[in-house]
């Protein structure tokens, strides 16, 4: 495990922002860049079973947001929030990630990778739980407060009627955050949650520059066109290779190339998928599988 840190509320390093939110946590731990802590940032929120309209629109706000220099924050869970920060990393931006439990015990396995690149990548990492501490259903509610908390104003990509981004929704309304919400589709499930949160009061956002305008304090942020890292086949890992010719022309889970690869551990794979879906080798579809990303290769 890299470096961690231990904040207490007692402590100068202890964000302002946290202060302020009711039960704040009365310490944190951190891994990667402490000063994302004081940096005006914002939370980019939605369901762990994104569709692919959520996942184009998550891209296309985070990939404008870093650009404007403004870190994204967010709760490392599957869907919205993995999209969210892969977005910030793959396009050099700085994301915070805020977890449900310890460091020994990352939840859901499959973001390891995803919390190490956030580390490695100038990325803040950072729970109220001691580094033993496993994840569970209440402390996924008790880290959203942190994730508002932490952010001037929260966007929600997608939700469900009832679910936890709704209660993080709520939690940043009484914390006088601007909630913000992408209109959702009328035939998706995903999209009623958000309507719902429109027609009380959450302010809809159709471009970047809608969520900007409720913010004085990055109006005015020089924006900066920021692209994915650019490689050529010959620049490509030997460790990447195998995986690279086994989804030529194929969109595989993570379950199959294990099984093509003749890989066992679980880990190791979705560390490697991590890396090369992070240097624009392959892409992952939520609920299909990865593929080769040929406009890069």
């Amino acid at each position: 495990m890299r470096e961690m840190r231990e904040i207490h509320y007692s402590d100068a390093q202890y964000p302002e922002k946290l202060r302020k939110i009711k039960n704040p946590p009365l310490k944190l731990y951190a891994i990667g860049n402490v000063e994302l802590l004081d940096k005006p940032s914002l939370a980019i929120v939605g369901t762990r079973n994104i569709t692919k309209y959520g996942v184009k629109n998550c891209q296309n706000f985070a990939r404008k947001i870093v650009e404007k220099d403004i870190p994204i924050v967010s709760g490392m869970a599957i869907g919205t929030d993995a999209v969210a920060h892969k977005t910030a990393l793959e396009y050099g931006g700085e994301t915070i990630a805020v977890l449900a439990g310890g460091f020994e015990h990352i939840f859901p396995e499959e973001n390891a990778g995803l919390f190490q690149q956030i580390a490695e990548r100038k990325g803040l990492i950072v729970t109220e739980y001691p580094p033993d501490v496993m994840a569970k259903s209440e402390r996924f509610l008790e880290r959203n407060r942190i994730v508002s908390g932490l952010s001037e104003g929260v966007l929600v990509i997608e939700a469900a009627y009832r679910s936890g981004t709704s209660v993080t929704a709520r939690l940043a309304y009484r914390q006088g955050k601007v909630v913000m919400a992408l209109p959702g589709r009328l035939d998706n499930s995903y999209g009623v949650g958000v309507n719902k949160l429109i027609q009380d009061g959450a302010k809809l956002v159709t471009c970047v520059e809608d969520v900007l305008q409720n913010f004085p304090q990055f109006r005015h942020k020089m924006g900066k066109t920021l692209e994915p890292k650019q490689l050529s086949f010959l620049d490509v890992k030997e460790e990447y290779q195998e995986i690279l010719q086994i989804l030529q022309n194929q969109t595989l889970s993570v379950e199959e190339i294990m099984q093509k690869t003749k890989e066992k551990n679980l880990r190791q794979t979705l560390n490697l998928l991590m890396n090369m879906e992070l240097e624009g080798l392959v892409s992952q579809e939520i609920g299909v599988g990865y593929s080769v990303r040929r406009e890069k290769l």
